[in-house]
């Protein structure tokens, strides 16, 4: 039990699409909140209203109806699969005076539900110092950064570093490529996932990373870095989240 916590506590995205996990974490405390409430109540097979407060629960529920685009990517029978919906299908406002407010979820994402039940809210309650991260590469990279701290400056491949951030390829139980890895080109990479990911680690978390060299092949090919990394004061990244 304790071991299962921890991988919770380190890596959720193990066990949830990436583009859940960031969505999840882009909600303000408030919609946050709502979501966590439907979650903790709902159960498999449900599909009636579940009740998640009073009035003031309205606005951030509509926002998750209707404002925040969830990304699903996964593989079914052997094919990737990209689907788009919302936190939220459906809000209900009952009574008058006293209100109060429920919502619905798709009953065709269950999976993803149930999912994000057990280890969204099992991580969230661990109080991580990433909790505030908002991109899915800063929440990849701090998980991953997290155990050199100690160390200083840490040496990665490239090709380790997608795997880190989620930007490798697809393949199927054969092998196959089934999906070509994203931002193939290093300067994509690094401008569009990895400065980011520094940058936001850097501003919000107890650590500061930051890229010391690259190493090239004989081609002029980025093939592996080295990043320094370092704790900084806890309360620099309480006051920056």
């Amino acid at each position: 039990m304790g071991t299962a916590k921890k991988s919770i506590r380190r890596r959720p995205e193990r066990f949830l699409p990436t583009g859940v996990q960031k969505g999840y974490f882009m909600l303000s405390d408030a919609e946050r909140t709502v979501l966590n409430k439907a979650l903790d109540k709902y159960r498999p097979g449900r599909s009636e209203p579940i009740f998640v407060g009073g009035n003031k629960m309205l606005k951030p529920a509509l926002r998750l109806m209707t404002l925040y685009r969830l990304v699903i990517d996964e593989i079914q029978d052997g094919q990737p699969v990209t689907s788009y919906t919302r936190w939220i299908e459906a809000v209900e406002v009952r009574g008058a005076q006293e209100q109060e407010v429920y919502v619905t979820f798709s009953p065709r994402f269950e999976h993803i539900w149930l999912k994000s039940k057990k280890r969204l809210l099992e991580y969230v309650a661990q109080k991580p110092a990433n909790i505030g991260l908002r991109s899915q590469y800063a929440l990849r990279l701090y998980d991953w950064a997290k155990k050199y701290a100690s160390v200083g400056t840490t040496h990665i491949t490239l090709e380790r570093l997608r795997t880190v951030l989620g930007l490798d390829s697809a393949t199927d139980a054969h092998g196959n490529v089934i999906r070509e890895a994203p931002l193939a080109v290093w300067a994509n990479l690094r401008q569009r996932a990895l400065d980011v990911a520094i940058a936001e680690i850097n501003k919000k978390t107890d650590l500061h990373i930051a890229l010391a060299a690259l190493e090239r092949s004989s081609h002029r090919r980025v093939t592996a870095l080295t990043l320094a990394i370092k704790a900084q004061t806890a309360s620099k990244g309480k006051a920056a989240g």
